[in-house]
């Protein structure tokens, strides 16, 4: 009779499709996936600073050994608005199992030292969605614009960094362990709007869809609510945590 390793049959699928996720901040018109589908590859794309940013985050990914890669570029149908709204709702959730998030800074230059706070003052600290990715990833690493690891730190999990997670925690003002293991209900409902008030979005409404894996909550994303969506987010959080004082914020 043969017996069935199931232990390692799940070792060995999860290695498989374990997968990366690439945090990065918006620079223009960034190539979406009816782009991608369009000339059927990443590879194919023209070689425009943005294509090429995707193309080098696939790049670093195969080189880390990844067969899967995902940016919310190209891997949303923002087309269709259920498959949107479903993959906002998702998205904490995501970065959450992924196997490590990768994490480009655009605007920080290889020259960069320890104490001058180029992570602290990057671009990639000030936006809304940013926020979920860092706290909910598990592992993270910081690329700077020329793709060299931030500070040339080699820790595998950037979380783990003595450097890095003392700049991250200050800049943010919380724990370090916030830093290295986040679950939503460590923090207080108006710590994390402090946190939130520090970030911004291009799109109104993002500002609340950004925060929904954060508390947890089970608001349908919908655009064109501009600051209502803000507002249905609040009342959401009294709902579920009776704490009447976030309407003030």
């Amino acid at each position: 009779m043969t017996t069935i390793d199931h232990a390692h049959i799940r070792q060995s699928v999860a290695k498989y499709f374990k997968w990366i996720m690439f945090s990065h901040t918006w620079e223009g018109e960034e190539p979406t996936l009816k782009d991608v589908n369009l000339v059927e590859s990443v590879w194919k794309l023209d070689g425009s600073s943005l294509n090429e940013k995707l193309r080098q985050f696939c790049k670093t990914a195969r080189e880390d050994g990844y067969r899967w890669a995902w940016s919310d570029t190209c891997c949303i149908d923002k087309d269709t608005s259920a498959i949107l709204s479903q993959s906002l709702i998702a998205m904490y959730s995501w970065y959450e199992k992924a196997a490590e998030t990768l994490i480009y800074l655009a605007d920080v230059s290889s020259s960069v030292e320890l104490g001058d706070l180029a992570l602290t003052n990057s671009r990639w600290m000030t936006r809304a969605w940013t926020l979920q990715e860092l706290l909910a990833s598990k592992v993270v690493r910081f690329y700077n614009r020329d793709w060299k690891l931030y500070l040339n730190d080699t820790h595998a999990n950037h979380k783990e960094s003595p450097a890095i997670k003392q700049e991250l925690a200050k800049a943010m003002g919380v724990a370090p362990e916030t830093i290295m293991s986040f679950r939503p209900k460590d923090l207080g409902v108006r710590e994390k709007l402090r946190l939130a008030s520090t970030r911004n979005a291009t799109v109104e409404e993002d500002i609340a869809y950004s925060l929904i894996g954060i508390f947890s909550s089970d608001i349908v994303p919908r655009y064109g609510l501009g600051k209502t969506a803000l507002g249905h987010l609040l009342e959401n959080i009294v709902a579920r945590t009776g704490d009447v004082t976030v309407i003030a914020w």
